[in-house]
């Protein structure tokens, strides 16, 4: 089969490689779709380990195209999505099912470094966990059953906001998660939705996806509208859904963004890793609270299904770019360039 193989940063070949067979309680899955994350772009450019030779990618839809011994749940040629995750199951919360802050964790295609090496979706099949595989409905097609990971990840951080409805909410990034989150807030009850996005183009983007104020960080002052669209209460939960260095600078100013009693959640690694100076008084004195969201549970990702079937969200939409396996260092060039939004791999 043809699989795109990271070795060093950077060193992303297509090669030809012995398709996988299925042990006991396993599945081959026949993938169609393949979104690119920034955990696998991160990989991509070197920030951080891979356990190599090492195939990306963990959000994807495909088709089963053989079972190994043992496996009830699915039969051949189901259309389906895959939980990539796989929690050890023995560690203080996995024993609480926190399943998500296990740890020593794998994950599908690199998702997490900390478990064992797990080759990824970059390529015709892959085999995965019979239990981590769900059924995708007629309704959706393979595009949206790849999106479902993404989703569950989004959602996650909707959850933990506490979002509730009327609330006034604050998105600092509009990128895919940010824009995911966008559509959530609203499908949850979020009577005014704030978006905080430098680009002109993603901007445009979180309207259409449902932003009612949209704002450039850079030539606005965010506050001032801030202060102006919530009668100078402030937001009731801020996201910040951007990564990088830049998602330090912004949590002392969603602090400040937030009403009392209000929640920042921190959606985003920092790559490298960096520390923000907050000031503990607007804590003490106004009952805000700073969390964290990381990953998704299995009943995360069950919602995120059920959500994506209800046809309240744009999902598809997410999809700018669409490329062959061939073409995948140029794919991993348009999300570098920021010129889309989720972009593709057809293998």
């Amino acid at each position: 089969m043809r699989a795109a193989v990271l070795s060093p940063a950077k060193d992303l070949r297509i090669v030809d490689i012995e398709k996988p067979r299925p042990r006991l309680g396993e599945i081959l899955i026949e993938v169609k779709v393949s979104t690119i994350c920034p955990t696998d772009l991160r990989k991509y450019l070197g920030h951080t380990r891979i356990i190599s030779p090492l195939i990306l990618g963990h959000e994807f839809s495909g088709v089963v195209a053989e079972l190994g011994e043992r496996v009830e749940n699915v039969e051949l040629q189901d259309r389906v999505t895959v939980f990539p995750v796989y929690p050890c199951g023995k560690c203080r919360y996995c024993k609480k099912e926190q399943y998500n802050l296990c740890n020593k964790p794998s994950g599908i295609g690199g998702l997490i470094e900390l478990g064992e090496k797990i080759n990824g979706s970059f390529a015709e099949y892959i085999v995965v966990r019979a239990e981590n595989v769900f059924k995708l409905p007629e309704s959706l097609s393979f595009e949206e059953g790849a999106l479902i990971e993404p989703l569950a990840a989004a959602l996650r951080g909707v959850l933990q906001s506490n979002v509730k409805p009327g609330d006034i909410s604050l998105v600092m990034g509009a990128g895919p998660m940010g824009l995911l989150q966008v559509m959530l807030l609203k499908v949850v009850g979020a009577t005014k939705v704030i978006v905080s996005e430098p680009l002109p183009h993603r901007r445009n983007w979180a309207k259409e996806f449902g932003a009612d104020v949209v704002v450039d960080p850079y030539t606005e002052d965010l506050k001032e509208v801030v202060e102006s669209e919530t009668e100078g209460y402030g937001v009731d939960e801020v996201l910040i859904s951007t990564g990088g260095s830049v998602e330090a600078d912004l949590v002392p100013q969603a602090l400040e963004l937030t009403s009392k009693s209000g929640t920042v959640v921190v959606f985003a690694g920092t790559w490298p890793s960096k520390l923000a100076e907050i000031n503990p008084n607007l804590i003490h004195y106004g009952e805000r609270r700073i969390v964290g969201s990381f990953l998704y549970t299995i009943e995360d990702f069950q919602r995120a299904l059920k959500l994506a079937t209800s046809g309240k969200l744009k999902l598809s939409r997410i999809i700018t770019h669409r490329y062959t396996l061939e073409k995948i260092k140029e794919a991993f060039e348009v999300v570098i360039s920021k010129k889309g939004l989720k972009v593709a791999i057809l293998p």
